[in-house]
């Protein structure tokens, strides 16, 4: 949808410029810092409207190139499937001794817990 609305939008431009092209196609001169010329002012009005575009697509493709280079690095980055499988083993036994250890711990502070009892009834 918004590839078409932009291509929609392009051509209702490019019209307006070719009707204002048209509307003024009187002869003008042109002072350039080191010479002056005649030309059509239509030729003048497409001479620029093409330098903007030229700018504007340097600009888009400067844009482009640094999407494209971070895109490559994020691709690069992924991890493959053998590391993955690898993190993945790591993770199960990390998390079967992380519940081993709170199973002690429970057992441990259990322990205390009837040891700290038992002196306050033996005493």
């Amino acid at each position: 949808m918004k590839k078409q609305s932009t291509t929609i939008i392009s051509i209702i431009l490019i019209i307006l410029v070719a009707i204002f092209a048209i509307a003024n196609t009187a002869a003008v001169e042109v002072n350039l810092l080191v010479t002056k010329f005649r030309s059509p002012l239509i030729i003048l009005i497409l001479i620029c409207l093409l330098i903007g575009a030229l700018i504007i697509y340097l600009f888009s493709l400067s844009t482009h190139l640094k999407q494209d280079k971070e895109l490559k690095a994020l691709r690069q980055s992924k991890t493959n499937p053998k590391q993955l499988a690898k993190l993945e083993r790591q993770n199960k036994e990390l998390l079967k001794e992380n519940a081993a250890l709170k199973e002690a711990n429970a057992r441990l502070a259990k322990a205390a817990g009837q040891a700290g009892s038992d002196r306050e009834h033996g005493e």
